[in-house]
């Protein structure tokens, strides 16, 4: 999960913090949404789900996130790409 912890930045703009507790993250955006957690469902090529369903997004869902390394990128199923700051 430590692939996960830091701030990332989506395309808007948007900072996204992420901290790790009890092998989860917790995500939380500076515009006030979240905190949302994020599992880790695959170690050998980090890849997480998050629901990030909440009042200002009811149909926003669960999402899978796929990290990229080489570009410090996660690519979400819902075409979403944070950038590691």
């Amino acid at each position: 999960m430590q692939a996960l912890t830091g701030t990332w930045i989506d395309q808007n703009g948007t900072e996204i913090t992420s901290v790790e507790t009890n092998n989860l993250g917790l995500l939380s955006y500076s515009n006030g949404r979240g905190p949302f957690t994020a599992l880790q469902v695959n170690l050998a090529t980090p890849v997480f789900s998050v629901n990030f369903t909440d009042g200002s997004q009811p149909d926003a869902g669960e999402q899978t996130g796929i990290m990229n390394f080489a570009k410090d990128t996660i690519t979400w199923s819902n075409e979403t790409i944070w950038t590691k700051a």
